[in-house]
């Protein structure tokens, strides 16, 4: 049975910093204590420090408790679930559903065959564990199991329950470059006539022209659509993902300083259709009285009675009308990839892809797009040719 630690704790004024202080009393009965800047200035961030104090005194409770119930001894198995438990807090409900899949669903697994013990795991378990997985899939796969692994024993050499860390001396696999496909030209306007006036209209354009990722187009509200200066903002996201085991649909703010976050201008053709997509909800409102749904009325992607749409209903449907249509059959997410390939075979720098598409930095982009850029290594190529070989035939 878990022992709890009660952690009580203050804030203390120090050279006009908010400093966080703590104590708790051990099993043999000794005081600790242990203190922490919250790098916060005292005037006007009271509630901030307040808040960071409650979650210093919560991560330190949480880590006197995983020390104090023997847990040296604990199966790495088991390690691993109460890991996952306690970085639940601390991550996005999308990230921790594919934390839980792996580890539920392929590390825990695998382990709990061989029974070993946290301490007693070696850089050999470890290795072995990845060259089965890559016999059954790819290696980018592998290595999120070697991120979620990798962080497990990183806390567990912090909080000193291990003397050696396994991971400092485990290869990690590699990952594949990855080569996203596109439509052509021909294809994506096909595909904006097959989509036209129907409920994935918008999200559809919006991936095939800015290159928006599907729970970016569905979480576009009107408020963040400036009609006036024609810009649009991608500041909300809408995602369908399983935590715990449960379908769940999540909805979020993205912060301003992630790269997601960002303002585009919005294009004539685009803002016509918006237009027209404000006045058609304002048709059906009346079309349905009472019976319209107004909780998502923010929201630019909602069905005939108010409802957001929800991720997986477009991707189901995308696939559903290329078929019906006979259009080549890509992923929806191939949509963006199209804009992107769309963008660079037009001359569109490499920088200004990244911006519009919200890639964290400019190597993510050139990764994944530099194989479309043939057009320009042949003009590079070409003019070498010249200069170096000018006049030689």
């Amino acid at each position: 049975m878990k022992k709890e630690v009660q952690v009580s704790g203050h804030l203390e004024e120090i050279k006009g910093i908010y400093h966080m202080k703590i104590t708790w009393v051990t099993n043999d009965g000794k005081r600790k204590r242990k203190s922490k800047s919250t790098g916060l200035p005292v005037r006007g961030n009271k509630k901030r420090a307040n808040d960071m104090l409650i979650d210093f005194i919560r991560d330190t409770e949480s880590e006197l408790t995983v020390i104090g119930n023997g847990i040296t001894d604990i199966l790495f198995t088991d390690y691993l679930k109460q890991w996952l438990e306690r970085a639940k807090m601390q991550i996005r409900q999308t990230t921790y559903s594919g934390y839980y899949d792996n580890i539920y669903k392929v590390i825990v697994p695998y382990f709990k065959q061989y029974g070993l013990k946290l301490k007693d795991v070696k850089p050999q378990h470890i290795q072995n564990f990845y060259t089965e997985q890559l016999q059954r899939v790819k290696g980018t796969t592998v290595k999120s199991y070697h991120a979620n692994i990798h962080k497990a024993f990183k806390e567990a050499r912090k909080l000193q329950l291990i003397e050696v860390n396994p991971m400092d001396c485990v290869e990690p696999p590699k990952k594949e470059q990855f080569h996203g496909q596109s439509y052509t030209v021909e294809e994506a306007q096909k595909i904006l006539t097959v989509v036209s006036n129907t409920i994935y209209e918008i999200p559809i354009m919006l991936m095939l022209f800015y290159g928006f990722r599907r729970e970016e187009a569905l979480g576009l509200k009107w408020s963040n659509i400036d009609f006036d200066n024609n810009s649009l903002l991608i500041a909300h996201t809408v995602t369908q993902t399983r935590v715990d085991n449960h379908l769940q649909e999540i909805r979020e703010d993205l912060t301003k300083n992630s790269s997601s976050y960002r303002s585009l201008p919005l294009v004539t053709p685009i803002k016509k259709i918006l237009l027209e997509k404000r006045e058609s909800i304002q048709e059906y409102k009346k079309l349905f009285g009472k019976g319209y749904h107004t909780d998502d009325s923010d929201y630019v992607c909602v069905d005939e009675i108010g409802d957001l749409i929800k991720p997986n209903r477009v991707s189901e449907n995308f696939r559903r009308l290329l078929k019906k249509h006979k259009i080549r059959v890509l992923r929806l997410h191939d949509c963006r990839h199209t804009a992107a390939s769309i963008m660079l075979k037009n001359g569109i720098s490499m920088k200004q892809i990244q911006m519009i598409l919200g890639h964290s930095d400019y190597i993510t982009t050139a990764n994944i797009y530099s194989h479309l850029d043939f057009t320009d290594k042949i003009s590079a190529t070409k003019e070498m040719e010249n200069i170096l070989f000018g006049g030689i035939e």
